[in-house]
């Protein structure tokens, strides 16, 4: 692959130059206890800012839709491209423009919800789209769109929100036809308001007991993941969407090789980024599979151990 050139300043690893930071949002460089406010730590900003000016692109990499992420983004002055919905969406902020979206098969997104179902009976669905959020009742309960100020704080309008069942805000009887994928002899039917994350919720067993038991059960249809600590809530996506696949399009877009890309996370739907960056770091409070899989282990997301990385990288002590 050639690659661009880059200024002199760029910062260096053993190997050649730094060209590209992918860094997760939650429990990574923003605490968990911060999560709804989207208070990142200056010290973070600073460093975000300060790679910047060194010539390394930065770029977001989360399970977070793309409506949730333009505070963050201003926030870091990484206003431009985002990769959201853990891996499915490319999106450029700064020109309000969908770069690539990988949505579900709404044949597999039903067929997996009723696996799922066979499971667990108690577990509640809900499912995102670059226009809405369809959540089912239960699922809505405790959630912080349970209450309507809550959701107004995060951004999040009525006209944003569908509830009810989602066989029935996604018109599960409608889909009476594939549509031919353009320039491909694949052929995938969708519901109208497209899905690119579905999620499913349980009280009656362990996020990683949960994980296990669906990816056994629909791993060969949908990309089954997690990434809220403590909470049974498992994050689905199109077969072979992960935010590892999201990044490489991303840098394949600007001619960087996976070896000049520095990536950051903490949960289990970081794990094949961090492996496929050419040199990675979990934070210390990160789930014990996210740093087994990661190159190296950073201070935690309190200690700001991604600002602490960047600034010893920039100071050349890495």
């Amino acid at each position: 692959m050639t690659e661009l050139s880059f200024p002199a300043s760029v910062p260096t690893l053993t190997g050649g130059p730094v060209h590209l930071i992918a860094s997760d949002i939650d429990g990574t460089i923003l605490s968990y206890t911060h999560t709804q406010s989207g208070t990142v730590s200056a010290r973070t900003v600073e460093a975000f800012q300060a790679a910047q000016s060194a010539g390394v692109r930065v770029v977001l990499v989360t399970g977070r839709p793309v409506r949730w992420l333009k505070h963050i983004s201003e926030t870091l002055g990484a206003l431009g491209t985002v990769i959201a919905s853990n891996g499915a969406v490319i999106y450029d902020l700064a020109g309000d423009r969908l770069i690539h979206e990988a949505a579900l098969n709404a044949e597999a997104l039903f067929s997996v919800k009723d696996m799922i179902s066979q499971i667990d009976p108690r577990a509640s669905f809900a499912a995102e789209t670059l226009q809405h959020v369809h959540m089912e009742e239960p699922f809505i309960a405790g959630s912080l769109f349970f209450e309507e100020d809550r959701r107004r704080a995060a951004g999040v309008t009525e006209e944003d929100l569908r509830l009810g069942p989602l066989d029935e805000t996604l018109e599960r009887d409608g889909l009476t036809h594939a549509v031919r994928t353009p320039g491909s002899d694949v052929t995938s039917a969708h519901v109208t308001d497209r899905v690119v994350k579905l999620l499913c919720k349980t009280n009656t067993m362990a996020p990683d007991e949960f994980l296990g038991r669906v990816q056994e059960k629909v791993g060969n249809l949908l990309t089954v993941t997690h990434s809220a600590p403590g909470v049974s809530l498992l994050e689905l996506s199109a077969r072979g969407v992960n935010k590892a696949a999201g990044l490489a399009r991303y840098a394949a877009s600007h001619q960087i090789d996976r070896e000049r890309v520095v990536a950051f996370g903490d949960m289990p739907n970081d794990i094949e980024m961090l492996r496929w960056a050419g040199t990675s770091w979990a934070v210390g409070s990160a789930h014990p599979e996210a740093r087994s899989a990661a190159n190296h282990t950073a201070a935690s997301c309190d200690e700001d151990g991604v600002a602490q990385v960047i600034e010893k990288l920039l100071a050349g002590e890495l």
